[in-house]
């Protein structure tokens, strides 16, 4: 699954990355993200790329906050076979929290990549409506099964996207494409990416600061795979 992450890199960047053409809100830097949180999302507009802040978590009519969506179960419900049909967006991070379990203790892991670059973490949005007409804008992220490096810690991951496949999950041509967009639904290569301990502090939805990203003590993680 994917909990928590992080997305410290700044607006610049991010624009030139994703070649984002509009921004709709203050984007700033955030250290650790929980669910129902407001996000970074960027959406193909009918111009240009958009920066957008929606809301971590679906809110379906048959259960709770949708904070991810198994991508191997994608077609099961009618709901999100809409949203993968034309509603994909991409969520961008630069590492993602993950617990390792040590008896009673479940001590926090980030999984970043090996050159700590942004990644993004394909994702699926939609906007709800009121009755007075005020919208709600919510995202929810896709996950697949965990490469190895991964596994360790959890059996599900984000769905990590490479550069070119951006393209290909947000281009509108490709609504009608649903074999072509599964297979980038892929585990990501563990051979690009790291894993490292952080601070107990993660756990705790209120706490964003630097603290959440930097590496723990390692002579308390000696077990721990790198």
């Amino acid at each position: 699954m994917c909990e928590r992450f992080s997305l410290t890199a700044e607006l610049p960047e991010l624009s030139e990355r994703y070649r984002i053409g509009q921004v709709t809100y203050a984007y700033k830097p955030r250290y650790n993200i929980a669910p129902t949180q407001q996000v970074a999302v960027v959406i193909r507009g009918e111009e240009s790329r958009m920066l957008e802040e929606h809301r971590w978590g679906l809110v379906p009519f048959w259960g709770k906050d949708a904070v991810n969506a198994d991508s191997g179960a994608i077609h099961e419900k009618p709901a999100y076979r809409k949203l993968f049909g034309k509603q994909r967006c991409i969520i961008p991070s630069n590492g993602f929290y993950v617990w390792k379990t040590e008896g009673k203790t479940r001590r926090p892991i980030r999984i970043v990549m090996k050159d700590r670059g942004v990644f993004a973490m394909a994702g699926l949005y939609e906007v709800w409506k009121d009755s007075r007409g005020g919208e709600t804008r919510t995202c929810t992220v896709m996950t697949t099964r965990s490469n190895r490096l991964v596994f360790d810690y959890d059996e599900r991951m984000p769905v990590i996207l490479d550069e070119r496949d951006v393209e290909t999950w947000l281009d509108p041509t490709m609504n009608g494409e649903p074999d072509r967009l599964q297979s980038l639904l892929q585990p990501y290569s563990p051979e690009r990416m790291h894993a490292y301990p952080v601070s107990q502090r993660v756990a705790d939805p209120l706490v964003e600061s630097e603290e959440c990203i930097e590496e723990a003590a390692p002579t308390r993680y000696a077990l721990l795979r790198r």
